[in-house]
């Protein structure tokens, strides 16, 4: 399973949280960036039972840049 985290700024900041993190039992790994888009492969014990969506923008809402930057989450 894929996601994609739509943002025009702090791409790099989200790229280096995200990729090879884990929260709450979901690992990120950077797929590839096409233009606003940052794609990351997601894998857990079951990550098709959890809320991806919710999952990531949480990491990034309580990271210290995150507070102010519009950004988007899609499953892919």
């Amino acid at each position: 399973m894929n996601i994609v985290v739509r943002t025009p700024l702090m791409q790099d900041k989200i790229k280096d949280l995200l990729d090879g993190g884990t929260f709450d039992g979901v690992s990120f790994s950077f797929v590839e960036k096409k233009g606003i888009e940052l794609t990351f492969s997601v894998s857990g014990d079951d990550p098709g039972s959890l809320d991806i969506i919710s999952i990531v923008k949480s990491a990034v809402k309580e990271s210290d840049f995150g507070k102010g930057i519009m950004f988007s989450v899609l499953l892919k």
